[in-house]
């Protein structure tokens, strides 16, 4: 059974001035047809119009009646409309490969003088689709909106609702664990809401706060499946971070914010838009980000600058495109952009413009985005940054990410030694911290390892003298790179936040 959901006013009244304004043909680039389908419905009965529904299986349908006989064929269902030449609005379902026959494309200009007479409008949806040069001018895109969260509450309740008809069923989730079932639900089409409500009342009678988890896995294959951007899961905590504590006050005051997007908009606040963290190599700025998603309870997607680029003309810019609608729809969620000077450092026009226009259609995006996503970017070289990325604006807030000071040294090696099962008050970690200064979280990380890896092979229990032996042979980043590092502290001095 399929459950109806009352599509939102603004994209009623989005559709209705275009029908009402002459917009003939309507292309619709979504999966979700069912939706599009309901969308029409509503506007027809507002408008007094019939709406006819076409597949390439049945042909024509009205309001849900048999086939109209000899509809079926897709040339066969344009000379339909043109005979029929009323005012009425014809949903195409999975047309995309008549834009392929030079036939069918040549019977859609004709249709679109006789159409534009009058209110009728042919409304295409599908996916992938790319018009043709000679139709592309007539065609009016038409974006499918997420549904709200409200429409998803009463989707869901009508799923379980179906099901309670058949067995007993018992809903166990607070308030928090509604809250957190629709944000993690945003993205998913009604019909993969469907399947994993089912499927987890199905397995114990329940639903409840372990099928969260379910959700999160969905998400995690429609998002792989764009093939630009990657799934992380998070389990790390904001005292899992050592120092940081300007950035940590900064995103605890904020989380509420970015949770309830609603409420914040009621009182006058945006949602967080995002953060650029400066810094030195690793001293946990990629780990900030996992952080922020575990905190904040949000899907943490990565998106790796070398799989924008593509040899082919024009398939750069489309896999950002398909990167940035994926994000969208899976919003809300925090974007992770590690070193973000790899994709969007090379402004010189060595690669025929592609950098150009990638970091072009990536800027207009940060300063337009309408939906929840947190955008975590990193960088190692400020000297490769173009500098409208640095305008204010662009990110929340730019922090700059230090060595780690010896009281925070103390607390890196206090985190490792209990994450390896080792009591952190058996160490001088005072001495510890005083024979690595100059060492970053992850080079302090790295000693420890060494150390174990030879107490390992000794046979012997880890020590100080073991982990002090490993210092003295390890030359850090602070040493090799110090005049890089000196530079990048002379730049964030007054034009960062310190972290």
């Amino acid at each position: 059974m399929t459950h109806r959901v009352l599509p939102s006013l603004d994209q009623l009244q989005d559709l209705e001035v275009l029908i009402k304004a002459h917009h003939p043909l309507i292309l619709v680039d979504t999966i979700e047809d069912e939706r599009v389908g309901t969308l029409i419905e509503y506007l027809a009965d507002r408008l007094s119009l019939p709406m006819y529904t076409w597949t390439a299986h049945r042909g024509f349908t009205v309001s849900g009646g048999p086939p109209m006989a000899g509809t079926d064929a897709a040339d066969r269902a344009l000379d339909f409309i043109a005979q029929n030449d009323a005012e009425a609005l014809y949903h195409f379902r999975g047309f995309s490969s008549a834009f392929e026959d030079p036939v069918l494309v040549a019977r859609m200009r004709e249709l679109y003088h006789s159409l534009f007479q009058h209110r009728g409008a042919l409304i295409i949806t599908g996916t992938g689709m790319t018009l043709p040069p000679e139709l592309e001018p007539l065609f009016t895109p038409f974006d499918l909106e997420p549904p709200s969260r409200n429409a998803y509450y009463q989707f869901v309740s009508g799923v379980l609702r179906d099901i309670k008809k058949r067995m007993p069923v018992t809903v166990d989730l607070d308030g928090d664990d509604v809250a957190a079932l629709l944000n993690h639900l945003h993205g998913l089409t009604f019909f993969e809401v469907k399947k994993i409500v089912t499927q987890a009342v199905i397995e114990n009678g329940k639903l409840e706060r372990s099928d969260l988890d379910k959700v999160l896995e969905a998400k995690k294959r429609v998002i792989e499946r764009s093939g630009v951007l990657d799934y992380y899961p998070t389990d790390q905590t904001l005292g899992d971070l050592a120092g940081l504590d300007n950035l940590k006050a900064w995103l605890r005051k904020r989380s509420s914010a970015f949770a309830n997007p609603e409420e914040a908009k009621r009182f006058g606040l945006s949602a967080p838009r995002g953060l650029l963290l400066l810094g030195v190599q690793g001293c946990g700025k990629s780990m900030c980000a996992k952080t922020v998603a575990s905190e904040w309870n949000l899907p943490l997607i990565r998106l790796d600058p070398s799989s924008l680029y593509n040899k082919y003309v024009g398939e750069s810019e489309k896999n950002l495109k398909r990167a940035i609608a994926t994000a969208e729809r899976m919003a809300p969620i925090v974007l992770f952009i590690d070193e973000i000077e790899k994709a969007f450092g090379g402004q010189e026009g060595g690669d025929s413009g592609t950098s150009s226009r990638i970091f072009g259609t990536f800027l207009s995006w940060l300063n337009d985005k309408k939906e929840s996503v947190f955008v975590i970017a990193t960088a190692n070289d400020i000297s490769r940054l173009p500098p409208e990325l640095l305008r204010k604006g662009r990110f929340d807030e730019i922090f700059f990410v230090d060595l780690p000071v010896t009281e925070v040294r103390e607390q890196i090696f206090a985190l490792h030694l209990d994450k390896r099962g080792r009591a952190a008050a058996d160490f001088d970690l005072v001495a510890l911290s005083e024979a690595t200064d100059g060492f970053s979280g992850a080079e302090i990380e790295q000693v420890l390892l060494s150390a174990l890896y030879s107490a390992f092979a000794e046979g012997t229990e880890l020590d100080d003298a073991m982990i002090l032996k490993e210092v003295a042979v390890t030359r850090p980043l602070s040493v090799t790179m110090g005049e890089k590092i000196d530079e990048l502290r002379a730049w964030a001095q007054d034009r960062a936040v310190p972290a």
